[in-house]
């Protein structure tokens, strides 16, 4: 479905200078023209045509109606006020039992409501009779995502609509999730498809257990969680401390940051708690999540005592050092290591 797109950008005003919105200059251009007579097929879709719609006509827009994004969506082009691409595709309006919904172009129609602009450009699809709504609506969602102007569909946009998918329907059978992909338009390889269907496959079957797949995914749920702006700062540790609980190493570094982050503050003169967030991975069932979970919170319990502990025989040591560098192993060929080389440890 991918639509191309000229080299230079061009914006057509559709906003007057009172305040009224006219689609006029707009429809007259010859590639915006092109593109509207050519309504992309879609899955589970039937008699596609191009209208002008008022927006108060289009039911059921939230934030969550693009259940084909699993990071969201967010406008690349932010210039609607000055005029509209004619290169961009209208958005994709579906009706169901003689209402309109709204499938595709969530960002531009809360900008355009924004704006003040009562009307945008739509193809409308009827869903044909038989098929599933959710399913439908998974796939042209995913299908649409894989323009020139989308961000590009990612594998877990997939993963996570396809293992909804087979969970509702109970699919087990690699086969039959390897068809779902390939009804999705889309520009994965085999490999890519036979991965993507793998994982679904795998995740499917853990039907009690969410998998955050990433340590940057997990840091952006848990600042949903404290109405915190999420930024990555280049120096400073500041609360939360988002941390994965399935290996003692992520544990001990999350520790490792705590500690930084105590001797920061109190440097800093505000010196406060650690909130930790934590996260596991690779359960498979809900005793693994809570065994895995009390284990990262009795670990960080005993590095937190072992520092108590070591800070209180530090002082008795009346000024001594607590350690001591003996050096380094050799290494090195021809400098620290080889004939004639006196065989030591290295500074």
């Amino acid at each position: 479905m991918t639509v191309a797109t000229t080299t230079m950008r061009q914006l057509i005003p559709f906003l007057m200078d009172n305040g009224e919105t006219s689609w006029d200059n707009v429809l007259e251009n010859e590639i915006f023209d092109a593109i509207i007579n050519s309504p992309p097929p879609l899955y589970g879709l039937e008699n596609p045509e191009f209208e002008i719609l008022g927006l108060s006509s289009i039911h059921g827009v939230d934030e969550k109606a693009n259940e084909g994004r699993a990071g969201g969506t967010r406008l690349k082009k932010k210039d609607l006020n000055k005029g509209w691409d004619p290169s961009e595709r209208p958005l994709i309006v579906v009706r169901i039992d003689g209402d309109l919904y709204l499938w595709d172009g969530f960002n531009r129609y809360w900008k355009l409501s924004d704006l003040g602009v009562t009307s945008l450009p739509a193809w409308v699809y009827d869903l044909k009779e038989g098929y599933d709504i959710e399913d439908v609506k998974e796939v042209v969602q995913l299908s649409a995502n894989n323009t020139a102007q989308s961000d590009e569909h990612t594998k877990r946009d997939f993963i996570n609509s396809g293992v909804k998918w087979s969970q509702r329907h109970n699919i087990e059978d690699l086969d039959k999730i390897k068809g779902w992909v390939s009804l999705i338009d889309h520009n994965w390889t085999d490999k890519e498809v036979d991965r993507i269907a793998a994982t679904i496959l795998c995740e499917s079957e853990t039907t009690q257990v969410k998998h955050i797949p990433t340590g940057s995914k997990a840091k952006k749920l848990a600042y949903d969680f404290v109405d915190g702006d999420l930024s990555y700062k280049e120096e400073g540790i500041a609360n939360p401390i988002v941390l994965c609980t399935k290996e003692d190493d992520y544990i001990k570094d999350a520790f490792m940051s705590h500690m930084k982050k105590f001797v920061q503050d109190d440097k800093e003169g505000e010196l406060e708690t650690t909130e930790l967030i934590g996260y596991t991975k690779g359960c498979e069932s809900p005793q693994e999540v809570k065994v895995q979970r009390e284990h990262a919170k009795e670990l960080f319990d005993e590095l937190d005592d072992l520092v108590i502990g070591y800070a209180m025989l530090k002082m008795k040591l009346n000024g001594k050092a607590p350690y001591i560098w003996k050096g380094f192993l050799p290494q090195l060929y021809d400098i620290e290591i080889g004939d004639g080389i006196p065989h030591k440890l290295w500074d």
